[in-house]
């Protein structure tokens, strides 16, 4: 074996002290906490690891029509757009006519009867103005607050009023608004504003409304015969901006679907580029992007899409990496719906929250598309609106459901929880037409899984039993037999993550015990695996698992299978015990370990541990994966 330079035997210990030989061993594998695996933010305004309430505040407006297609926060008020004629007050039959336009109190949703800008026609986006008097209106109206105003207004929040000063003509609708210092960026199918020409993405001074020169990337090729940037996020540091749409190029480049932007000074095009939205899916589809948003720290953004058609990046939810330059960058993970559209997305710290008529997360393996798609092996049931892990795109346990509809086209999160626009009328159960809040208070606070660090607990099945093995900076202690509180002798393999034992069965089972903190055993919950540990191509057959490790820094779930020369890995989510549909090879051998032969793994301190026979590998772990030719058996000391 490459790397091989010495030879140990693993002494396996009996203790007859039942359960309370391993309580030591893992009492270690929790007391060394590590940093945390989310991202480093406030993400969206909600506050940190926190995912809010799955019951919906009782005191918003209803909007009895239509569809809410924007949300903003304004001071005290929130700023609701969408293209609707009738409303009213929560708990209140009297019907309010408001057409497309209006606000009311964010601590009570109280209406406000002052704010009448009737617009025309419907309202795509809004976005607070700088000083948190104003907002910004976009949409497709030509007539807004008594005046001819087409597809872009600044309106005062108080009254109502077009506010004295601004004043930006543009060509075409607008259909999304970024706001970072004193630029207003604007796209859609816009060809030119205050007669400045402009293809599908422009900015102008937020103050009077002038166009900035600064910002005239031109995006061309257009899938279909309409040039349209649809959806834009701006990085809150203000040095990128990300834009979706129908082009196909950007200044010349290949640029399908997507474009980051570089804003220091003159924008201009960045280094990224991927092709993972080339791909044709539905011929109906303009553009099949629909949604972004970047996460609070810039690190990464969510993009989500409709589609129609079982292609790759179709019908799904697609983590990208802001962090990196260069040609073809690859997603760090997708979550496919299984051929049902997603509509909007918020990037907050603890969760990815995503809407759309989606019946499912998880779906790889779905049969049909749409209205006809039947769920796949593997499918978590998320009926329109579902929390994400953004470590690894799997559904979090939060599931308020609501009516699916279309979908939900306006996420907005602030220190006090998530605002929701849609077109439909039940949320969390309850009778919230077109417009909910999912408070805070209530909401759960997650606990980062801590990444392994020495000294640590490998689990081994070893002459019929499984058994734990303390690992540390000298090497490893001879084995204990794992006694009391189940028949270990069924034990296939186990891990321990976010004070939980996790273990695979001879039955097929994945369950979890909860330690508690003497290091004692709670009783067993299954996990719902949805048939994925009956299903050939998912490659989970649990009963002949012979090793697992967690690696929580990127939520995956390590493992060995009997009789098979490869290390998989498949994501894994300890809050909702969610397993990802899809398995990845992380080797397939060439690294010197006869994967085959592994009979328990741990992944601790940059170093993935495999036991084989009486002897304990260390390989050297790096980007998720073991590195070439650096095996070495450890010193087993009793």
């Amino acid at each position: 074996m490459s790397g091989v330079t010495t030879k140990s035997r693993l002494r396996r210990t009996n203790l007859r002290a039942g359960l309370l030989t391993v309580v030591a061993l893992l009492a270690a594998s929790l007391l060394h906490p590590a940093p945390s695996r989310a991202v480093d933010s406030a993400g969206g305004g909600l506050p940190n690891n926190l995912v809010v309430s799955e019951n919906p505040a009782d005191w918003t407006p209803h909007v009895l029509d239509g569809r809410v297609y924007a949300i903003a926060q304004v001071g005290d008020r929130i700023i609701v757009g969408g293209r609707f004629s009738q409303i009213r007050q929560a708990g209140n039959r009297q019907v309010i006519r408001r057409k497309n336009l209006f606000a009311f109190n964010a601590s009570t949703g109280v209406i406000d009867h002052s704010f009448t800008p009737e617009p025309d026609d419907k309202v795509s986006s809004l976005v607070a103005a700088p000083g948190g008097k104003a907002v910004f209106v976009g949409g497709d109206f030509r007539r807004i607050a008594g005046r001819p105003i087409r597809a872009l207004a600044k309106l005062d929040v108080s009254s109502g009023h077009h506010s004295a000063g601004f004043k930006a003509v543009v060509s075409q609708r607008v259909d999304d608004v970024a706001v970072h210092g004193s630029r207003l960026y604007l796209a859609g199918p816009i060809t030119a504003v205050n007669g400045a020409a402009r293809s599908g993405l422009a900015a102008v001074d937020v103050n009077s409304g002038a166009v900035d020169a600064g910002v005239n990337v031109k995006f061309t090729d257009p899938r279909n015969s309409l040039l349209t940037v649809n959806r834009i996020a701006v990085r809150k540091d203000g040095s990128k901006l990300v834009a979706l749409g129908s082009f196909q190029k950007a200044d010349g480049r290949d640029r399908p679907q997507i474009a980051v932007v570089d804003l220091g000074g003159a924008a201009r095009l960045a280094d990224w580029h991927t092709d993972g939205f080339a791909a044709r899916c539905g011929n109906q589809f303009n553009t099949y992007m629909r949604g972004v948003d970047i996460s609070a720290d810039g690190s990464f953004m969510v993009v989500v899409t409709t589609g129609a058609r079982a292609r790759p990046l179709c019908d799904a939810v697609t983590r990208f990496e802001l962090n990196v330059t260069g040609q073809n960058i690859e997603p760090t993970w997708i979550d496919w719906s299984g051929g049902d559209t997603f509509t909007g997305v918020a990037v907050t710290d603890a969760a990815v929250y995503v809407g759309g008529h989606q019946r499912w997360m998880n779906n790889p393996y779905n049969k049909g598309t749409g209205k006809d798609a039947v769920r796949g092996i593997g499918s978590v049931p998320r009926p329109g609106i579902s929390a994400l892990d953004p470590v690894n795109g799997l559904p979090l346990s939060w599931n308020p459901g609501r009516d699916r509809g279309l979908g939900v086209f306006a996420f907005v999160a602030t220190p006090n929880g998530l605002w929701i626009g849609s077109d439909t009328n039940h949320v969390g159960g309850e009778l919230r037409p077109r417009l909910a809040f999912f408070p805070t208070a209530g909401g759960k606070r997650l606990s980062n899984p801590m990444a392994g660090r020495l000294p640590a607990v490998l689990y081994q099945r070893s002459d019929g039993e499984l058994t734990a093995v303390q690992l540390n900076e000298a090497g490893a202690a001879p084995a204990a037999a794992l006694r009391g509180a189940a028949d270990w002798s069924q034990a296939r393999a186990a891990f321990v993550t976010d004070g939980r034992l996790y273990t695979a069965w001879a039955d097929g089972r994945l369950d979890a015990r909860r330690l508690d903190g003497s290091g004692g055993l709670g009783s067993p919950q299954n996990l719902d695996l949805f048939g994925l540990e009956k299903h050939g191509p998912a490659k989970f057959p649990v009963q002949k698992l012979t090793g697992m490790a967690f690696d929580a820094e990127r939520g995956r779930l390590y493992f060995t299978i009997a009789g098979d020369s490869k290390l998989y890995y498949r994501y894994f989510t300890p809050e909702s015990g969610v397993v990802g549909g899809v398995p990845f090879v992380a080797s397939s051998g060439g690294d010197g370990v006869k994967w085959s032969e592994v009979q328990g793994l741990a992944i601790a301190s940059g170093s993935i541990y495999a036991a084989r026979g009486d002897e304990v590998l260390r390989i050297d772990f790096r980007g998720g994966k073991p590195v070439l030719a650096t095996a070495k058996v450890i010193d087993i000391r009793g």
